[in-house]
């Protein structure tokens, strides 16, 4: 029987997620000895036993691993075996038994541990607030290692409970032998809490005004108060993981209203938690893969169709509809668009809320349009206070705000529109190591940033758009809790082309050292608890040199080059691809602004091969709320302003024609009137050519509504489609000239035909309806034309307008007809969310 010891190390999620505890059940089993440890590298495993014994071991850590868990690397290392005596010294025992312990976490080197995203509650957890023996009974902090908040807590590796929001938390002695035995789930769960000993829950009402309100219930008591303030039509914040959410009854038209009212939002969709799958089933249809997000315990937004009628409630694995009836989804919690964006309960706190509230429930979150999440009451009073009623607060302090994660299915696949709760941070494997670290700052809307060092990527959960000086502090404040985690100075930074970013300014003046260091700047952000960590005595400063050193190089990045790029990062993919980059906005090498790009590009290089046809912005960033001006600009290259005014477009006919005439010599002075080639802003021009919006109340609110009219042609069997006129596609330059004209001639024609006016109304919703489907199909074939020109490069699509569902099933629906495929993002959003991991895998290979 040969003896053998082995130093194994584990790099990847393997903190805070139950790794340890299950590394020492795995030692027992094959009764080995060693002990375990977290550092700041992941973690650490010495193992001894009989050769047999530890080769199964080592097998059955990837094998079996943590639910929660995800394994990078996994080296061993084969080491001197240690005499048994010495190494268990005073824990002998007196049949000398192998010993397998749990050491204290090493914090004496720099971090590369990945860190978990926050995670919905687990079934067991589940099962102990409903359990009046347990002593988590109604308890909304319970958790485990396999559920509950990790990111939003952490402020420092390892992760310990030390190091955490929880720290302010002293366990009673229940919960501290829970957290100290390796054989109970809730062993080193750095949030173990119960009634006795953790955070709780407060209900402030607001109806009093005063400036600092007093709470008026706490613990189980506050959570039956919001219940009630809900059931009564009330406007609530409630704190959850990594913010507030403002809530209200779904079902009840006159509280949404109230709700877009005071927070000025006009039509903006927004989400809905529901309180189980059986509930959702009254009012959403979808897929097998969309029940399947929307039930992980990532719990995202998942977008799904509404049903035509929500009566009827399903219940039982059976799906029975029972006799019971559902009140409607309020028409104006997500109007003129076919889908509602769901979520289901992901703390213990929604689920006891659920007990207590039978509607779904308005969730969106609390902060001023432009703003970040709020994540503390004081702010929720000063800011909010006249958009609630009332508050249920709690005191666990959220360090890292993060938003909710919303994903959809498109074209067959899972797309992410916002990378956050449940997803990010997200962590990934770099192909080589990394010498010194590498900052990837992202755009200027949908801003996520990303870190690259020693062998690992990090994009960061969902920072905003930005446009204002709270939310440039937002990501200021994001950016140095990362650093200050990870203990890392970026050395090499990469950003956008944009001179007008922020985040570009930003890049530009760290390297010219008008940046303070990340780790100081943590310090004035965070306070004295920041500032003793980052103290003489702390291990960062033990470990690193906390001087200021100026990044090595900043390179810069085309925007629309890095959305090809981010498909590829996530691919893994080095070689040359034809890439399809639309989108809104961008600026081009050419210094005009671009979003209908065709790119021969890899990691590195990009040559443009085809883009739209160039026209004008009328009024330049004024256009984008007012896709009338869009239009006109577009029309005007193809047509004479008087032709314009002929044609009677519902777009003109409430403008007056002093302003039209104005927006006319606008564009021939080129006054404010930037050239695009976007495709994004060509969806606004077609949307506005059909009368769908006259102003913008949100970003993409064009494509959705245009998205909204061709879902309901394919469900109109009485529609009979017209030929479909193609882009055309001329040396480089993509004409949408001939559908265009088509549109066009149909809208006049119907307008002009005299027949009664309920038949004429008919006849135009038909027009429109062929419209919105003819575009969308004649993009997809000038697309796949496209492609077929080139058949020698895999196909990449990246950028806002490939978030369109219609547009992804009919270009999936086309190139799988022609045994070909294409590569879109999945995990890292298509839009600007996406620009910074793009960003960062060109920076690694420089």
């Amino acid at each position: 029987m040969v003896q053998i010891r082995q130093l194994i190390h584990i790099t990847g999620i393997v903190q805070g997620v139950g790794f340890r505890p299950f590394i020492y059940k795995l030692a027992k089993q094959y009764q080995l000895s060693g002990y375990v440890l977290n550092n700041g590298d992941g973690v650490s495993i010495e193992v001894e036993g009989e050769e047999r014994q530890v080769t199964a071991f080592y097998n059955d850590i990837t094998l079996q691993a943590p639910p929660l868990s995800r394994i990078d690397s996994i080296t061993a290392q084969a080491i001197a075996v240690v005499d048994a005596l010495t190494f268990i010294s005073d824990n002998v025992s007196p049949e000398h038994t192998p010993k397998f312990i749990i050491t204290e976490s090493d914090s004496s080197q720099s971090a590369t541990v990945c860190v978990s995203p926050d995670q919905g509650i687990c079934p067991a957890c589940l099962d102990d607030i409903n359990d009046p023996t347990n002593r988590h009974y109604r308890y909304p902090f319970t958790n485990c290692t396999h559920c509950g908040p990790r990111y939003t807590l952490i402020k420092q590796l390892p992760y310990d409970r030390k190091q955490t929001s929880m720290a302010a938390f002293a366990m009673c002695p229940d919960c501290e032998a829970a957290y100290t035995n390796p054989e109970d789930r809730r062993y080193h769960a750095q949030p173990v809490s119960c009634p006795k000993c953790g955070p709780w829950v407060s209900f402030y009402d607001l109806a009093c005004k005063a400036e600092q309100p007093e709470p008026i219930a706490d613990h189980y008591a506050a959570i039956e108060a919001t219940a009630a303030a809900l059931n009564a039509g009330k406007i609530i914040a409630v704190k959850g993981l990594g913010g507030f959410h403002l809530m209200c009854d779904a079902t009840n038209q006159q509280v949404v209203a109230q709700l877009r009212l005071r927070k000025q939002r006009q039509r903006k969709p927004l989400a809905v938690m529901m309180k189980d799958t059986h509930q959702a089933q009254c009012y959403i249809e979808g897929s097998q893969q969309e029940w399947a997000l929307l039930g992980s315990q990532q719990r995202p937004i998942t977008l799904f169709r509404k049903k035509a009628s929500c009566s009827g409630y399903v219940s039982g694995e059976d799906l029975t509809i029972t006799a019971r009836t559902r009140a409607d989804i309020a028409d104006n919690v997500a109007p003129n668009i076919p889908y509602l964006g769901v979520m289901l309960p992901y703390t213990p706190l929604h689920y006891l809320l659920f007990d207590l509230v039978d509607v779904p429930l308005v969730a969106t979150s609390a902060n001023i349009s432009g703003f970040p999440i709020i994540a503390n009451s004081d702010d929720i009073f000063r800011q909010l206070g006249h958009v609630v009623d009332s508050v249920l607060d709690h005191n666990r302090e959220i360090v890292h705000c993060c938003d909710d994660s919303l994903v959809q299915v498109a074209g067959g696949r899972r797309q992410t529109l916002r990378l956050a709760r449940g997803y990010a941070p997200y962590t990934f494997s770099l192909p080589h190591k990394l010498t010194h670290p590498v900052l990837a700052v992202g755009g200027q809307q949908k801003v996520t940033f990303g870190l690259g060092f020693a062998g690992q990527g990090i994009i960061s959960p969902h920072v905003g758009d930005m446009f204002g000086l709270d939310m440039q502090q937002h990501y200021q404040q994001m950016l140095n809790g990362f650093t200050h985690i990870y203990h890392v100075k970026p050395q090499t930074i990469v950003c956008d082309k944009h001179p007008n970013y922020m985040t570009t300014e930003w890049a530009q003046d760290y390297v010219k050292g008008d940046v303070q260091d990340n780790a100081q700047g943590y310090v004035q952000k965070n306070g004295q608890e920041a500032a003793q960590e980052n103290s003489p005595d702390s291990s960062y400063a033990n470990n690193h040199d906390t001087s200021y050193e100026k990044p090595i190089q900043l390179l810069q990045l085309q925007h629309h080059h890095a959305h090809i790029v981010a498909v590829m990062a996530e691919h893994q993919l080095r070689e040359t691809v034809l890439g399809f980059a639309f989108d809104g906005t961008g600026l081009g090498d050419d210094h005009q602004i671009w979003g209908g790009e065709v790119l021969l590009a890899d990691h590195q290089t990009a040559k443009r091969l085809y883009h739209l046809k160039p026209f004008r912005l009328i009024g330049g960033e004024r256009a984008i709320k007012e896709p009338a001006r869009i239009l006109l600009g577009l029309l005007l290259e193809y047509y004479s302003f008087e032709q314009i005014k002929a044609f009677q477009l519902d777009a003109f006919t409430c403008m007056p024609n002093s302003k039209l005439d104005n927006l006319y010599r606008l564009w021939l002075t080129e006054q404010s009137s930037p050239y695009t080639t976007s495709m994004g802003r060509l969806v606004d021009a077609f949307a506005s050519l059909l009368g769908l919006v006259e102003r913008v109340d949100y970003e993409g609110e064009c494509g959705m509504r245009l998205e909204a009219l061709a879902i309901q042609a394919e469900a109109n069997e009485a529609v009979e489609p017209l030929p479909i006129p193609m882009f055309f596609v001329e040396n480089d330059v993509i004409d949408p000239q001939p559908l265009l004209a088509s549109v066009i001639d149909n809208l006049i024609t119907s307008a002009t035909q005299s027949d009664s006016s309920n038949f004429m109304a008919q006849r135009d919703l038909a027009v429109k309806l062929d419209a919105a489907n003819q575009f969308f199909t004649a993009l997809v074939e000038m697309i796949y034309t496209i492609s077929a020109k080139h058949p020698e490069y895999p196909v990449v699509v990246s950028g806002g307008v490939f978030q369109n569902r219609v547009l992804m099933d009919r270009l999936d629906a086309r190139f799988t007809s022609e045994d070909r495929s294409f590569l879109t993002s999945e995990i890292i959003p298509l839009n600007d969310g996406g620009i910074a991991m793009g960003q960062l895998w060109h920076g690694l290979w420089q």
